[in-house]
């Protein structure tokens, strides 16, 4: 004789096996994380957590202030000696290529630069020029030597991976996600955002670019298992004698980028190679980021310029919205 169950035990059994949304907020890597999954609510709950978790795993090894941390160690000491944690390895080697590919717009190794400055004390100062030759003499990546034993930096070289750090944490969420079977989530790393597959009905998420001359949006785009990362001068700053000076520095010159852009956005599968795009074409500025996207094609970008000006690649043709009045548009094609 066959048994049933009761029709109101199936519908509980039904409820607990659908997507529901489970979201975790906390502060790490100097910013504020929303991580919202969509899957049955204890699933969702126990993910969080675990995301959570390596994100403090990172934050451990990645971190320049953090005593214990790998980084500080190798900062102090300019070598470690001991079997390198993989996630180090991995942004070395992932730092290493991208610093060569943008001719040195991306280099993690400006930490004694933009500490000087005071982006990393609040004690904001304009550096004595010398000094600043002196300093910018010991940022050259390519010096760096390592393995998976040991790392040995020149003297008076320091590295920050600020510029990369939460894209690499978003990646290795979303792998999380996807090793556990998710299909929907939506990740905030202090303006780091990436999704994972669409929505739970199956429509495209929605995200906003930031209007650098107020509060609003300016440019929004739907998109689908994408990276989406802003890099712009309009939130970190300090001003004197009334010049405004950005986080965001130029390698060759050791000052505050002066590239006619006011944000950089970029839009690929990777939150790592968002990331370090982001700040690298910052620093190229309008027409070499253009070109440097030509020869690669394997990102798009939103730029906005310092003309009001709203350029963007075409792969984004059909996604994105502008909503605010731009002084021009324009549409790069291969």
């Amino acid at each position: 004789m066959k048994k049933f169950l009761p029709v109101f035990l199936i519908l509980i059994f039904l409820t607990s096996c659908k997507a529901a949304k489970t979201s975790d907020s906390f502060s790490a890597m100097n910013t504020f994380m929303t991580v919202s999954v969509y899957a049955p609510s204890k699933k969702g709950k126990v993910l969080c957590k675990k995301i959570h978790s390596r994100i403090d795993e990172l934050e451990a090894v990645l971190s320049t202030t953090l005593l214990e941390s790998d980084v500080h160690k190798l900062n102090n000491k300019k070598q470690l000696d001991f079997p390198v944690n993989k996630d180090l390895l991995t942004l070395l080697d992932f730092s290493r290529e991208i610093n060569k590919q943008t001719f040195g717009a991306f280099n993690p190794a400006l930490y004694p630069v933009i500490r000087e400055w005071g982006f990393t004390t609040g004690n904001y100062k304009i550096p004595d020029s010398s000094w600043l030759e002196t300093l910018l003499a010991n940022t050259d990546f390519s010096k760096i030597i390592f393995d998976e034993n040991k790392v040995l930096l020149e003297p008076g070289m320091e590295l920050d991976f600020g510029a990369v750090g939460k894209g690499y944490a978003c990646d290795q969420a979303i792998e999380i996600l996807k090793s556990n079977g998710v299909q929907s989530a939506l990740l905030y790393f202090g303006g780091n955002i990436q999704t994972l597959g669409t929505k739970p009905d199956g429509s495209l998420w929605r995200v906003g670019i930031k209007n650098p001359w107020n509060n609003d949006s300016a440019v929004s785009l739907k998109v689908e298992s994408k990276a989406v990362v802003t890099s712009g001068g309009y939130e970190r700053f300090f001003e004197l004698d009334g010049k405004r000076y950005i986080h965001i520095f130029d390698p060759k010159t050791g000052r505050p980028s002066q590239s006619d852009l006011e944000s950089v956005t970029i839009v690929c599968e990777s939150g790592t190679y968002a990331d370090a795009l982001s700040t690298a074409l910052f620093v190229m500025g309008k027409e070499k980021a253009v070109e440097w996207w030509k020869t690669h094609q394997n990102f798009d970008f939103v730029l906005l310029t310092k003309e009001r000006a709203l350029v963007y690649s075409c792969g984004l043709e059909k996604i994105i919205e502008p909503l605010i009045d731009f002084s021009y548009i324009e549409r790069i094609d291969f």
